[in-house]
């Protein structure tokens, strides 16, 4: 996995996905760098699901118990992802919302 990028001007705390709970919501920064063909392979379907940088995105719920796998809302668009998917996606949280 790549390192983190930089923070973006007047950007809130930097994270990854994986780290936020139900309620939060973040900004995406940028997408770990694949280093073999299944990392490359998972930050292209990433993208074209519309995980991608300036992109707005709200944790809307996880399973329990273990809190794996989160539900994520990106647009009008719901995704479940694993905590494992999650942490390629390094974001700036923004706060909580209301859904």
């Amino acid at each position: 996995m790549s390192q983190q990028p930089p923070a973006a001007q007047g950007a809130g705390i930097i994270c990854n996905l994986a780290q936020l709970r139900k309620g939060e919501s973040a900004t995406i920064i940028g997408l770990a760098d694949g280093s073999d063909a299944n990392g490359t392979f998972m930050k292209a379907r990433l993208q074209e699901l519309g995980f991608l940088p300036g992109e707005s995105i709200y944790v809307h719920a996880e399973a329990f118990p273990g809190r794996d796998p989160m539900a994520i809302r990106i647009g009008n668009s719901i995704f479940a992802l694993r905590r494992q998917e999650a942490a390629n996606i390094y974001v700036a949280q923004n706060g909580h919302e209301s859904a």
